[in-house]
């Protein structure tokens, strides 16, 4: 029997309860409170919209199910309002508010701060110690500002963060000059317990000041880096020094092609390799020194794209092709030009050309305007001794629409009837998966 639930006060914590929850993590960052919740956020508009309906129905849900939805806007990587998403969904009710606090503190924000409000939050963590042992994120956005507050971060936190795990560093424009000469050694002393490192249209005075951020960090296992760039370019063959090899478990380089010369140029074994906007030129250079190590690769690719052959790459096992629906062509080539003993499964993702239209005649007027001979090419090949180990061939479409557009998406088996015409031979093997992947945008 549905039930509507009045919206009591009495399911909201105290007003004590409030001011203690925005404590820490908003100094310097008061600003995201005013913004509307209905910004342009896919987050903050589920959050808006979780807000409304949470009065009738918070009670009708077990709150082991709601606090696994917390746990999913919590994990919102690349969102940049999620402690304004904490503390706007902890309002709710007392069952949300243990939650929310519990991912709230586990995460500290430095957005804009001046050397003023760095001391300010530190001497707040340094008062209440048990907070800073609560933290795994620390999060700092400096966007073209002096970092010369992230130094004194370090300096006077020594210590005091075992728990960090995680550490984001976006839009930052680094100068020579403006740390201290120790500065890497509290970097370490602060953040040694740090295995996943964001970077984030950040800008280097150099390669050997990059080296030198990695040496800092021992336990480095995850780099993430979007937008990252060298002033001098990448010119450090023997000048970079990293204790033993750089191993790094994985490494996701968005347009960072001097991160890309790096990991080459100090021999950088790596497990997990993804790469967008990145000279295709280049990853032989990179494959040459991790062909051993790779088990999984994600690459964009585009019709322009050089030959490159991975063949090198003898132990890889997972290997993802990301580029449009009419770039099909040029997959095909790529992989009649390789032989990978180990692989088990491959995965092409195809985005629609037009971006927003996934409907079935646009897609069949795609394939349509695709050579037969390159499907024929890909269903040879794919059945060949050149992938002897291939288990799952995936070719998963990828649309990017508005909500309204959804029921104009073809289907899953629609795009199948599409593609197993097409390759037969895989089609009949048993190998073939064929999902619809659809993400909403809001404008």
């Amino acid at each position: 029997m549905d039930v509507a639930i009045a919206y009591s006060p009495e399911d909201l914590h105290s007003v004590a309860e409030r001011d203690e929850l925005e404590d820490i993590a908003t100094v310097g960052a008061e600003q995201n409170v005013q913004r509307s919740c209905w910004d342009v956020s896919i987050t903050e508009r589920m959050v808006s919209q979780l807000w409304d309906i949470c009065p009738l129905v918070s009670r009708q849900l077990p709150i082991e199910l709601w606090e696994h939805i917390i746990d999913f806007f919590a994990d919102d990587d690349y969102g940049d309002r999620d402690d304004y998403d904490m503390r706007q969904l902890g309002q709710v009710c007392r069952g949300w508010y243990a939650r929310c606090r519990f991912h709230h503190y586990e995460r500290l924000y430095m957005w804009y701060m001046d050397r003023r409000e760095v001391y300010r939050l530190i001497n707040s963590l340094v008062e209440h110690p048990d907070r800073c042992s609560a933290i795994k994120t620390v999060w700092i956005g400096i966007e073209d500002q002096s970092i010369g507050p992230f130094g004194s971060f370090a300096v006077r936190m020594v210590q005091k963060l075992p728990r960090v795990e995680f550490l984001r560093l976006w839009c930052w424009n680094w100068e020579s000059g403006q740390l201290h000469a120790q500065a890497f050694l509290h970097i370490t002393l602060t953040f040694g317990s740090v295995t996943r490192l964001q970077l984030f249209e950040v800008i280097f005075p150099s390669a050997v000041v990059f080296g030198r951020l990695m040496r800092a960090l021992p336990r480095l296992s995850f780099l993430e880096c979007i937008g990252v760039q060298f002033k001098h370019g990448c010119h450090v063959t023997g000048a970079v020094r990293v204790p033993g090899t750089l191993r790094l478990d994985a490494a996701d380089l968005d347009h960072s092609d001097d991160v890309f010369d790096f990991l080459a140029s100090i021999g950088a074994h790596i497990r997990h390799l993804t790469c967008y906007g990145t000279d295709w030129k280049k990853l032989p250079e990179l494959f040459a020194v991790t062909a051993e190590s790779l088990l999984s690769l994600q690459v964009g690719y585009s019709s322009d794209a050089p030959s490159i052959d991975l063949t090198p790459t003898v132990n890889l096992r997972v290997l993802v092709l990301d580029g449009y629906l009419k770039d099909i062509p040029q997959a095909a080539g790529f992989l009649s030009r390789t032989s990978l003993p180990n692989l088990v499964e491959l995965t092409i993702k195809s985005w629609a050309t037009l971006f927003k239209d996934g409907t079935l005649d646009i897609v069949q007027d795609e394939l349509n305007s695709i050579d037969n001979d390159s499907f024929a090419q890909m269903d040879r090949v794919l059945s060949s001794r050149q992938f002897p180990a291939l288990r799952k061939v995936t070719f998963l479409f990828h649309c990017d629409l508005e909500r309204s557009d959804v029921l104009n998406v073809i289907s899953e088996g629609t795009w199948r009837t599409l593609l197993s015409s097409r390759l037969p031979a895989l089609d009949a093997s048993g190998r073939l998966l064929t999902p619809v992947m659809v993400e909403i945008y809001q404008l």
